[in-house]
């Protein structure tokens, strides 16, 4: 088992989702909602996500579109209160755990979700009032498991960002064995989504040592890696 702090608290190893439970302990989640979608559902994989949480009261919402909307935020959210939650698991890709995101601001927050996008001025709005966030990422590619932003598309079709330190989640459960039924073609795009991150990352003018060095390994992992992947999706290494 690799652990690995940077930005946020990671595990990354085959099996580690069943971690989950320990990790709800260790940020004080006693009733999570677990944010994913229809497509994680059919792939079993909220199933090992629930077989991971024994004992543990579950709230799922498992209606989160391809890109998070407001409304999907909306109707997380009253899943959420209803269920008497206390916490979020985001269980997929950049598309739950940003709607993750969203719900972490909406519930707990006073008013409409656009006062606190970046660009109205709404980041330092964003208290540590958010809810505990676990991510379970299902693809390789966004990277939103250890960011502090997310992007959500509002009811007046608006796609905005948001970002606050406070949206980081509190642990990130990397399970490569997860990635192992995605379909080809997700693959590849998401494989390009990471390869692109890196180079975006180490291209950037900011100086950051770090980012650099982690960007030009991740680049030439996954350039010599994401065609094989994407051939056998089920070959581990």
């Amino acid at each position: 088992m690799a652990f690995i702090y940077y930005v946020t608290q990671i595990q990354f190893d085959y099996g580690a989702v069943k971690l989950l439970k320990q990790e709800c302990e260790r940020v004080g989640i006693t009733k999570p909602l677990i944010v994913t979608d229809a497509g994680v559902k059919a792939a079993g994989v909220l199933q090992k996500a629930l077989d991971a949480l024994p004992g543990m009261t579950v709230a799922v919402f498992d209606q989160t579109p391809s890109n998070p909307t407001e409304a999907a935020v909306r109707a997380a959210v009253a899943v959420y209160h209803a269920s008497g939650c206390d916490g979020l698991i985001a269980v997929g890709g950049g598309s739950a755990i940003d709607c993750a995101k969203g719900v972490a601001i909406a519930a707990t927050h006073e008013g409409p979700l656009k006062t606190y996008a970046t660009i109205e001025g709404g980041s330092l709005k964003i208290t540590d009032r958010a809810v505990p966030l676990i991510a379970v990422p299902t693809t390789s590619g966004t990277g939103s498991e250890v960011a502090r932003g997310a992007i959500i598309i509002l009811d007046d079709h608006r796609k905005l960002g948001f970002h606050s330190w406070h949206l980081v989640p509190k642990s990130a459960i990397c399970d490569p064995e997860l990635t192992l039924g995605l379909p080809a073609k997700l693959t590849a795009a998401t494989g390009m989504d990471a390869i692109a991150h890196c180079m975006e990352t180490f291209m950037a003018p900011a100086f950051n040592p770090p980012a650099d060095g982690i960007g030009l390994d991740g680049l030439q992992r996954g350039w010599a890696h994401i065609e094989r992947a994407t051939r056998d999706g089920s070959d581990r290494e």
